[in-house]
């Protein structure tokens, strides 16, 4: 029966982590599909912009149905990018800096105006090229957690090990921010993962052996 049980509670760690391996691939890929859903339409509409703009009137063909998607969609995909997402910007023809100059949310609303400039494109094109970038290395390596069963019960015992911290979360005894800190550590991850080595070794050794046998080991080891 304790055998059973102790089957049935590794089989638990490993569906726990798969799943969660999963949805973490499942999102990057999502990630990957907007932002080149996103990099696509906003080449098309600069282009049609470019094509047949006058440096006079500053203005060229505006495609409206595209530009609401852009803004529609623009506060998303500029929390996405992150940091790939901001720069130090320099207005062409100025002296002053801005830091942390959001690119994407910032040039969209140019094309309105007519302000936009080659500088502005390229840059949106640019992170957008390297955010991209780094999420299809970064899907390379959840895809091969999918088919690694160690990885699997790691992050499936780290989730199981983290239900204390989340019912402290939900009762308000700390933030949501202070969860995601605690279980990006590196203290936490090591912990994690250390105790979960020793869970499923000593529950396969439970398995092969007995139980019997492997607690009379176990107390043997402790002088007991």
């Amino acid at each position: 029966m304790i055998t059973a049980l102790i089957i049935l509670g590794i089989l638990t760690v490993f569906i726990i982590g798969f799943v969660q391996v999963y949805n973490r691939h499942s999102r990057v890929v999502k990630k990957i599909d907007f932002a080149g859903e996103y990099r696509n339409k906003f080449v098309e509409f600069a282009n049609k912009y470019f094509q047949t703009y006058d440096r006079y009137s500053r203005s060229g063909d505006f495609d409206g149905e595209l530009y609401v998607w852009l803004t529609m969609n623009v506060s998303k995909i500029q929390s996405n990018l992150g940091t790939f997402g901001v720069m130090d910007y320099i207005a062409p023809f100025q002296t002053y800096r801005v830091s942390n100059y959001q690119i994407v949310i910032n040039t969209i609303p140019k094309f309105r105006d007519g302000s936009v400039k080659d500088f502005d494109t390229n840059s949106v094109d640019d992170c957008l090229l390297r955010y991209i970038g780094y999420l299809k290395e970064y899907s390379q390596a959840t895809q091969k957690n999918l088919r690694n069963p160690i990885v699997w019960f790691r992050e499936g015992f780290r989730e199981i090990l983290s239900v204390p911290i989340f019912i402290l979360s939900w009762f308000g005894i700390i933030s949501n921010r202070t969860v995601n800190s605690i279980k990006d550590s590196l203290i936490y991850k090591v912990i994690a993962g250390l105790i979960a080595l020793v869970t499923l070794v000593s529950g396969l050794v439970t398995i092969v052996v007995g139980y019997e046998q492997a607690l009379e080991f176990v107390n043997r080891l402790l002088g007991k």
